[in-house]
Order: C-alpha cells, then sequence, then structure tokens
C-alpha cells in the first residue's frame, strides 16, 4: 500500500496545498493500493503508521515558498532518513518521520517528496494564483508518477 501524507495549514492560504493535492489524489482513485493522510504538520506518531507491514511506499506532499512569480517548479524527489535528525520541536520533516520509521521496520521505506510551490502563506484561505498553477501541474505530475510506483 502507497501511503500520501498530504500536509500543510488550510489557514495559511497556500500552505493548505498539499492536503488538498491529497484529496484531489484520493477522489482521482487512480489505485486501489493507496491510502490517504491529510495532518496539519508532520508528527512522530505518523512513524507507527507508516511501519504497518502493508506499506510499501510513501509520497509526502507539501507547499513550498516560491516568491518569483512565474518561477517555481513542481518537484518531486526521492526522500530518506540519512540526513535527518530527529529532535522534538516545532518542525519535523519527512526525513526526520522516515529515520523513526526505519527503526520501527528495521528496513528503509521507499520515500519521495512533491512540493507545490506558493507565495502567499499569510492568514488566510484559499489560494493564490501561483499556487493554483501549480497545484494543477502536482496533480498531473502526481497521476503520472503514481502510475510509475510498482505494485506489491
Amino acid at each position: 500500500m502507497i501511503v500520501l501524507i498530504g500536509y500543510g495549514n488550510p489557514l495559511r492560504r497556500d500552505d493548505g496545498a498539499g492536503p488538498v493535492l491529497a484529496r484531489m489524489v484520493e477522489a482521482w482513485g487512480g489505485r486501489d493500493d493507496m491510502t490517504v493522510l491529510t495532518p496539519h504538520q508532520l508528527v512522530p506518531e505518523l512513524a507507527e503508521d507508516l511501519a504497518a507491514s502493508g506499506v510499501t511506499a510513501v509520497v509526502f506532499l507539501d507547499a513550498a515558498v516560491n516568491d518569483r512569480e512565474g518561477g517555481g517548479m513542481v518537484a518531486i524527489r526521492p526522500v530518506d532518513g540519512e540526513q535527518a535528525s530527529p529532535l522534538f520541536g516545532h518542525h519535523f520533516s519527512p526525513g526526520d518521520l522516515l529515520q523513526y520509521v526505519q527503526l520501527l521496520r528495521g528496513t528503509a521505506l521507499p520515500a519521495w517528496q512533491i512540493t507545490i510551490p506558493g507565495n502567499d502563506f499569510g492568514y488566510g484561505e484559499g489560494f493564490s494564483r501561483f499556487a493554483e498553477q501549480n497545484l494543477a501541474a502536482a496533480f498531473a505530475a502526481l497521476q503520472t508518477f503514481l502510475c510509475h510506483i510498482p505494485r506489491q
């Protein structure tokens, strides 16, 4: 099973792109071996869900700050826990979470991060035009990407 984790704060405008993208993919339903989680932020407790025996991969979906109009692109990158330093605090990264998953599983979990560029992270709801365009591009890229992850 592939786990999609779309995280971000929907009350901080473009920061809500991760959970919205996750829900878009869930509604698309392109795979029957996929589950979606939409927390506001990554927390150590998610490691238990990801360490479950049926989980074969995880894809993190998150907004990224980009203040160049017309610049910035949706990016899909592999993630591992090698460079992470899991300390408890306000910010917990995908790499930090993957370190905990590896401790629980005994092996690394294949993982990727998709970043959706945005430029308005102020208080409020809704997306900037820039983020809306990138959200559409991220949805198309993620649909293609998910079709290339082998079924287990």
